[in-house]
């Protein structure tokens, strides 16, 4: 297969600026990267029916006036990221004494002690490959030099994905307001280090998924309103600022660009689909995408199931694949499948910003799907296997499933394509050429930067469901998809009196949401902290 199948010809933007990609960007950073959604297939494939129904959600869960929960969370969560500021500010200052020699210097400056702080490993896991102190102190001392805050950018906070299996509605939750805890913490605590203060800059991303993902656009613009509102209820809105991602590039290209970039994402993922598409098979996809995915040489072992090996694979026409676009494609599909809004699904539910609704046949139907979704739907295995489908369909018809599945295939063809455009435009390093950029997936050059604590620090808040442990006297955030919490017979936490007190005002607005949808707030394990109005002082030690 010629080259032009799998790289379009680019125009004179794509081209000067793909030259800097390439060689300013390592083989790794221009790699397209998803989270990995292998546990929680197997977690459906154990459980597919432990979702709470409608009926036991309501009788299981615990309500409580918006008011007084955020009256007992609010505080609890400020005193918090001040107390971890403060604590992470001493322990970044002593570090950098200790390292000096490491900087090479004889007196710690703000810049040896902004890298320590973005060294830490409470928030941080990057690797010394990745990125080693001086370099970072490089970094940082340019923006200091030329006068500017110490600029972090962050691509997170897509959205909440259509997906019963990860949460049961698609707002912000508990989840999303300890990882924005966290961002402020860190934040409070470059700012207090540099003397040109600190921008932290949450690139909410998900209208750039959209592409692949499809949800509403009315669903990413609440969600996004929410951060924006919570921000502003931490305290941190001077230091930390949610930035729609495409709102954020298009400043940073212009129209005619913009126009480019999006041609060129069209052509690129028409490319993979016409390349990969042939070889992937709805009736048995793991078979196919690991065919997809096999290894360049017998040195190029492959790494776990689904996951890209690390040098690179052969085309399956026969040519070396040196970006391993193979790999990433099965690894997206499996991640993709739990995060699809799904055409063929789509009755089950409301595309309001204040939804969705899942009536328990849809959820009941989705969790097979993704329970099945390694099985062959034809040839051996297949027979007693398929789910009823929902909507009065026949137990046994594929054809529900096949189309699932060809949806969760495109959707992964689009994600990486939008993923590799932006990365061979190097579009943030281009628009913020001076800031930090971290990252929920290590490589070179950017730094892993965790959104829960350690115990949960592989999962992220859009793709999760908040809670807390109340135990041992104390409140400790819980990061887990809902499948994983009703499973364990954990109790939801409903809110009311935001939609009937103003909830249409700024105060109110995102408990609302959350009412009217009687989505969780949280999920605890013991929910007699609730009931017993002893929940406010577990928070007091509240750790972020």
């Amino acid at each position: 297969m010629s080259t032009a199948t799998t790289e379009p010809s680019a125009p004179p933007l794509v081209t000067s600026r793909r030259e800097r990609a390439l060689r300013d960007l390592t083989a790794e950073q221009r790699r397209s990267q998803i989270s990995d959604g292998h546990r929680l297939i197997r977690a459906v494939r154990t459980r597919p029916f432990q979702l709470y129904s409608a009926r036991r959600h309501a009788t299981r869960a615990v309500t409580v006036d918006a008011e007084e929960w955020l009256a007992a969370v609010m505080p609890a969560l400020r005193a918090a990221v001040s107390r971890t500021a403060s604590a992470r500010l001493d322990t970044a200052l002593a570090r950098a004494r200790k390292r000096m020699n490491e900087y090479g210097v004889r007196r710690v400056g703000s810049a040896e002690a902004v890298a320590e702080a973005l060294s830490d490993g409470k928030w941080f896991r990057t690797q010394r490959a990745h990125m080693g102190r001086a370099e970072l102190r490089d970094r940082v001392a340019r923006a200091l030099r030329h006068g500017e805050p110490v600029e972090l950018v962050f691509p997170v906070f897509s959205r909440k994905p259509f997906s019963p299996v990860k949460n049961r509605g698609v707002a912000p939750d508990t989840a999303e307001l300890h990882s924005l805890a966290r961002c402020a913490a860190l934040a409070h605590t470059v700012a207090a280090l540099s003397p040109t203060g600190c921008r932290f800059t949450v690139l909410a991303d998900g209208r750039k998924y959209n592409r692949a993902c499809g949800t509403p656009g009315p669903v990413v613009a609440a969600y996004q309103d929410t951060l924006r509102r919570w921000v502003t209820d931490l305290g941190a809105d001077g230091v930390l600022r949610v930035v729609d991602y495409e709102e954020w590039v298009a400043r940073g290209l212009g129209a005619a660009d913009l126009g480019t970039r999006e041609e060129y994402y069209q052509r690129r993922a028409a490319a993979l689909a016409d390349r990969y598409g042939r070889l992937f098979s709805a009736h048995a996809p793991r078979e196919s995408l690991e065919r997809l995915a096999g290894p360049a040489d017998p040195h190029d072992a492959p790494g776990p199931r689904g996951t890209p090996a690390p040098h690179g694979r052969h085309d399956p026409h026969g040519a070396h694949d040196p970006g391993g676009v193979g790999g990433q494609l099965a690894h997206t599909f499996w991640s993709i499948a739990t995060s699809v809004h799904y055409t063929a699904l789509g009755t089950g539910h409301q595309d309001l910003p204040d939804g969705p609704c899942y009536p328990d046949a849809y959820q009941e139907a989705y969790a097979l799907y993704v329970a099945h979704l390694g099985r062959p739907l034809t040839g051996p295995g297949a027979g007693g296997l398929l789910p009823a489908a929902p909507y009065g369909r026949a137990a046994t018809d594929p054809d529900l499933h096949l189309a699932l599945r060809e949806e969760a295939w495109e959707a992964a063809c689009r994600y990486v394509a939008i993923s590799l455009t932006d990365r061979d435009l190097n579009l943030v390093r281009e628009t913020a050429p001076r800031a930090v950029k971290l990252t929920i997936h290590g490589k070179p050059g950017e730094l892993h930067f965790t959104t829960a604590a350690s115990r949960d620090a592989n999962m992220t808040a859009q793709h999760s469901t908040g809670g807390y442990a109340l135990r041992d006297g104390r409140a400790r955030p819980t990061f887990r998809y809902r499948i994983e919490r009703e499973a364990a017979g954990e109790t939801p936490v409903l809110l009311h009196g935001a939609a009937g007190r103003g909830g249409d005002g700024p105060h109110l607005l995102p408990q609302a949401r959350l009412e009217r949808m009687q989505q969780p707030i949280a999920y605890v394990d013991d929910p007699a902290p609730l009931l017993d109005g002893t929940f406010p002082r577990l928070l007091e030690d509240l750790e972020i």
